[in-house]
């Protein structure tokens, strides 16, 4: 008897340490804090109101300055002084004939000329004397001339045998090699000045109407490269065809501009001609539905945390129009629905339209 009780102790005391252990677990599971709800909200990027302060152009790169170089005789090219890319000054030769042939041209120009001076002169103190016709005189007068011009002119091709740089600049392609017979007025070689820079872009047919050509050109331009989007390189306009291409319904247009000296810009690349705008205003037009309140000169909004995803109402001051003055940045989201429900610190997520719906 004595330990039928013994064993229905302990089979007691089991089971009230079974129901002791369950309920903890319960008041356990009770008292521990819901996980917050993350609240779908519809959000609009600050950014995406911003208006752009230009309109912009897809632009190309020229040299304002370019001269295609050649000899104005013929001959054999003795030296290319200078290669492709190199930097050269004004006055610097470029490009040298073999002089030879020209030499003996001149040398020989020279020895008529020189008969034909002393047959004039003869002629001139015969003539003076009467002891020769007029037709005699005027016909040794004339070989002197004929020989003076052939002089001048072989004195002249001789000083064509050289190529002189006619400003500073950037050999941008050479077309021959040493020792090759060259034409006359043959192409040898390509210079640019590349310090200043023309860029030609096309201007709509329906842009051009909404603006006066005076206006265009008293706007301020600017010129941003494909390779540094960022980077403003002030323009000048230049000017602009006054007839529209029928291809393209465009008007071609150049602007100028000054290469950076840390920069190596060359004819061909390609970029972006932006026209600054007129009468811009700054202020942001938010939509009716983010406004939590609105007053005639500030307004409040839920703005998420682009980090914590949290929201916070923030105060922002009002243009008379009803746009916002400042207070909100380029990274910023603003809650556009649904901003009464919303509490102070509450996590939200962009809002995303199921399929279907």
């Amino acid at each position: 008897m004595r330990n039928r009780n013994i064993k229905r102790t302990i089979i007691g005391a089991v089971v009230a340490l079974s129901l002791s252990t369950a309920l903890t677990g319960c008041n356990k599971a009770v008292s521990e804090p819901a996980e917050p709800l993350i609240k779908p909200v519809k959000l609009l990027a600050v950014h995406d109101l911003i208006v752009a302060d230009s309109d912009a152009f897809l632009a190309r790169i020229d040299a304002t300055y370019r001269a295609q170089l050649s000899f104005q005789v013929g001959g054999k090219l003795e030296k290319l002084v200078v290669r492709m890319g190199e930097e050269v000054k004004k006055d610097d030769i470029l490009a040298m004939l073999d002089p030879t042939d020209l030499q003996l041209a001149l040398d020989a120009s020279q020895a008529k000329y020189d008969l034909a001076k002393t047959q004039w002169e003869r002629a001139k103190s015969l003539y003076s004397k009467k002891l020769i016709s007029t037709d005699n005189y005027d016909q040794h007068e004339t070989q002197y001339k004929a020989a003076l011009a052939n002089l001048e002119q072989a004195k002249t091709d001789l000083s064509y045998t050289e190529i002189h740089a006619p400003f500073d600049g950037v050999v941008s392609y050479t077309y021959v090699k040493p020792s090759q017979i060259v034409g006359e007025k043959q192409q040898v070689l390509n210079l640019i000045d590349n310090t200043t820079l023309d860029v030609s872009f096309t201007l709509p047919v329906t842009y051009m109407e909404s603006v006066s050509l005076e206006t265009l050109k008293n706007t301020e331009m600017w010129v941003s490269m494909d390779s540094e989007p960022n980077n403003r390189i002030q323009g000048i306009f230049k000017e602009i065809s006054t007839q529209p291409n029928s291809d393209t319904n465009s008007y071609e247009a150049i602007v100028t501009i000054a290469r950076p000296s840390d920069r190596n810009y060359l004819t061909g690349m390609t970029g972006q001609v932006h026209i600054a705008k007129q009468n811009i205003s700054t202020a942001l037009t938010l939509p009716k539905a983010a406004w939590v309140n609105k007053q005639a000169d500030h307004g409040q909004v839920w703005v998420m945390d682009s980090e914590t995803h949290q929201v916070n109402k923030v105060t922002l001051p009002l243009t008379a129009n009803g746009g916002v003055k400042s207070g909100l940045d380029n990274s910023d989201y603003v809650v556009v629905a649904g901003v009464e429900r919303l509490v102070e610190g509450q996590v939200v997520k962009a809002w995303v339209r199921e399929a279907g719906i």
